[in-house]
């Protein structure tokens, strides 16, 4: 699609290409405001045509091309909604969503490295810096709590940096938030299903195959930090989920955290210890960051260079806990090309271990939003409360349509093995 035009966007090079969608780098035909120096890109995925005949029944499965469309605009309508002007969000421009030539597109400001590519370029970061991290990351999620949404997929490759100073840290890739408060009011009812989001970062509930719930993203992102610290955690090693839920369930908080300041060991068990409807104590987190050495508010670089952080990785591969480790490879991970130019490097076991969130959500949504519309109805307005209600819809109807494949796929997977015994 080189050189193609959407709207009033050219698409230059392919980026990279996710679960949902492909990337490219594009550039305004005509000027639109606040684009001077700001670079863009664009994720696209094809509106597959449906017959008449077929789209008019609401009880038949979406096709898997439907659920990525469908995702493209419930993560637009965040956008526009709950994330619109965040600080931590990135940027959409005038005429970023639209519909063109048979295909869906959505416009962001281009960023810089995950912070999973800075792991792997500059090593281990210090406990100060991660907490710092910390601090700006758990405020952006508060607010999407808030918002009674919850992000589910907290990972490394998801947090990236602005292109300049490397200052400021973004949220990138809503795909698969969810929303924890029912359309009732009620909060979501604990339950049991397949795992949703990214195995090694996941809460311990989560990885079993909890619902998730605000707990969850705190906890996930506790994961994350300490990952950056240590330069690898004891389960993302294992060959399988299960082996890895059990063993980051036997690694004990003494364990995991013996080589860093208590902080982390407090805020790790404050997590853990947190109810699964309960509203996470986000005021202790913030303490406990800004004695580990955050300022708040703070618009210096990041500093990524500490021999103690790298001291600390050496010694937690050494511990019991912690298989020998393996080479690490650089590959494109796709998930972060959506809002970056640059290609994002990730370990070999954590791509192993990675879920194709985007494609596997839970059986336990559809049951859930069954009261709910699962249609995706396009209607931009400029009500910011219509906004928010057609945000809902279009996160509900992305998870019940989901929830409805996989249980066709669970059942297609009994037959045939009926028939073979």
């Amino acid at each position: 699609m080189e050189g193609a035009t959407l709207k009033n966007w050219r698409l230059g090079k392919k980026i990279g290409s996710g679960a949902c969608s492909d990337v490219y780098a594009v550039e305004p035909i005509k000027p639109i405001s606040a684009s001077k120096g700001t670079q863009f890109v664009m994720k696209v995925s094809p509106i597959p045509e449906i017959p008449p005949s077929k789209a008019k029944n609401k009880k038949r499965k979406k096709t898997p091309a439907e659920r990525n469309a469908d995702a493209l605009y419930a993560e637009h309508l965040l956008y526009q909604s709950y994330l619109r002007d965040h600080p931590r969000v990135p940027k959409i421009p005038d005429g970023a969503y639209g519909e063109d030539k048979g295909y869906r597109f959505l416009v962001l400001e281009r960023l810089g490295r995950t912070l999973e590519t800075v792991l792997q370029e500059e090593g281990p970061i210090p406990s100060a810096t991660a907490a710092r991290l910390g601090l700006e990351l758990m405020d952006t999620l508060k607010h999407m709590h808030v918002n009674n949404i919850i992000y589910v997929d907290v990972k490394p490759e998801n947090f990236m940096l602005d292109a300049d100073r490397e200052s400021k840290i973004y949220v990138v890739d809503f795909g698969i938030s969810d929303r924890y408060v029912m359309a009732t009011g009620k909060h979501k009812e604990h339950k049991m299903g397949n795992i949703v989001g990214t195995p090694t970062f996941l809460s311990l509930n989560c990885h079993i195959g909890a619902t998730p719930s605000r707990r969850d993203d705190i906890e996930a992102l506790l994961h994350v930090l300490l990952y950056l610290m240590l330069g690898s955690l004891p389960w993302q090693k294992v060959s399988s989920d299960a082996e890895g839920a059990k063993l980051k369930k036997a690694t004990s908080v003494d364990q995991l955290c013996q080589t860093l300041p208590q902080e982390w060991k407090l805020m790790l068990e404050k997590i853990r210890a947190c109810k699964f409807d309960e509203k996470p104590d986000y005021d202790f987190f913030t303490k406990q960051f800004v004695k580990l050495g955050a300022k708040p508010g703070s618009s210096d670089a990041y500093n990524w260079g500490d021999k103690a952080s790298k001291k600390n990785a050496e010694v937690a591969d050494k511990s019991p806990t912690s298989s020998p480790p393996k080479k690490k490879t650089k590959q494109d991970v796709a998930s972060s090309t959506a809002a970056n130019g640059k290609t994002s490097t990730t370990s070999t076991t954590a791509r192993k271990n990675a879920v194709n969130v985007k494609k596997k959500v839970a059986d336990r949504k559809a049951k859930d939003e069954e009261d709910d519309d699962p249609e995706v109805v396009i209607e931009i307005t400029e009500d910011p409360r219509r906004r928010r209600k057609a945000a809902h819809r279009a996160v509900a109807g992305a998870a019940a349509a989901d929830a409805a494949a996989k249980r066709a796929e669970n059942l297609s997977t009994r037959v045939l093995r009926s028939a073979r015994s």
